[in-house]
């Protein structure tokens, strides 16, 4: 073997099997692992000192759609070790769009991925996208087809189930993106327009997924009041269309759920049992992250943001978005009224709102 690019000396090796670890060397040639072994030499060493050496990690939930085309180093996941981030989650994301839902897009979710000034958003399809990452990216990526943006392109922002027709335009955009390279279905459940599918549709595009053998990775309906059925419609989902599920941060954290964990386990369990493959991914943290017009009530967006400006701009209607928000809680908000001391604004785009 040619002289190694890079040898990690006496690294704490766990490989990613499930064996016990070891100590060993590494050693790196043209950016792959060339061996492993005792006492190996390169060009260039360093000691590990008994630190861990491990595969690059996985962020099964990931919204780095943009920032992995605009920022070359990528650190906040290079940084913590992740090599492979699942992209398009909360079934929300870039593709596939056309010319009227990619600006909706745009603005949509900005808040979770920025507006970088350096991303031309030219592709449409979720080829077209997987084509731009292909070009090269910090991280690998892998892609789940948005159900909320394929919903808002085949039938807006309406709150209604869809017609026969648009399922079937729904399926054959979700069987593309797959086609395409695309590894399952994502779908936001307490955002809109997402949240205005029933169980049915859901099922009847997850079909598609178990046929490509992808698996379907749900923000579900509700983490406050409602969080165990809700679970349990994405088991049903599971169970009706034969596709894999992949539970995206699922957690009880809030208080209404104080000391539920295990009846939530209990219900994967009762799952896998039957036969299920049900996975999912947590966090060892309370909070969590969205944009702040995810609380409103879903019928207050039905029709997209501008039919929302028009409801906040009449006096009736907003008092009872503010009672719904105060006193009751939103489907937006998990069901649950919401506790603004406990509500922190991470940040804004437009300057006189700094404050």
């Amino acid at each position: 073997m040619a002289e190694p690019d890079l040898v990690i000396r006496g690294a704490e090796i766990v490989d990613g099997t499930g064996a016990d670890r070891f100590r060993a060397d590494v050693a790196v040639k043209g950016g792959r692992i060339a061996a492993i072994g005792d006492r190996l030499d390169g060009r260039r060493r360093i000691d590990a000192g008994g630190l861990v050496c491990a595969p690059g990690f996985i962020d099964m939930h990931a919204h780095s759609e943009l920032a992995i085309l605009s920022d070359h180093d990528h650190l906040a996941k290079l940084g913590q070790g992740c090599t492979l981030e699942v992209l398009g989650q909360d079934g929300l994301s870039y593709a596939p769009v056309d010319e009227t839902t990619a600006p909706q897009m745009w603005e949509a979710i900005a808040a979770w991925n920025g507006r970088p000034d350096d991303v031309d958003f030219t592709w449409r399809s979720v080829g077209e996208y997987l084509d731009r990452i292909d070009e090269g990216t910090p991280t690998n990526a892998a892609y789940l087809v948005p159900h909320g943006t394929v919903r808002m392109l085949a039938m807006g922002w309406d709150d209604r189930p869809p017609t026969a027709a648009e399922l079937e335009t729904m399926r054959s955009l979700v069987a593309d993106g797959l086609e395409a390279g695309a590894v399952g279905l994502s779908a936001g459940l307490s955002y809109t327009p997402g949240m205005y599918a029933d169980t049915a549709e859901l099922i009847a595009l997850c079909e598609v997924v178990a046929r490509y053998g992808g698996f379907f990775g749900p923000h579900q309906r509700s983490y406050g009041a409602g969080a165990l059925e809700g679970y349990a419609e994405m088991i049903a989902i599971a169970r009706g269309s034969g596709c894999a599920l992949h539970l995206a941060h699922a957690t009880m954290n809030y208080e209404v759920n104080a000391g539920r964990g295990a009846e939530l386990l209990k219900l994967v369990d009762e799952g896998l049992d039957e036969g299920l493959d049900i996975g999912l991914d947590t966090y060892p943290y309370l909070p969590g992250m969205t944009m702040l017009a995810a609380l409103l009530p879903s019928w207050s967006v039905a029709g997209g943001y501008g039919a929302l400006a028009e409801r906040l701009a009449d006096a009736p209607v907003r008092a009872r978005i503010v009672r719904e928000l105060d006193e009751l809680g939103t489907d937006g908000a998990n069901g649950v009224p919401v506790d603004w001391s406990r509500i922190e604004i991470a940040g804004v785009a437009e300057p006189r709102l700094r404050h």
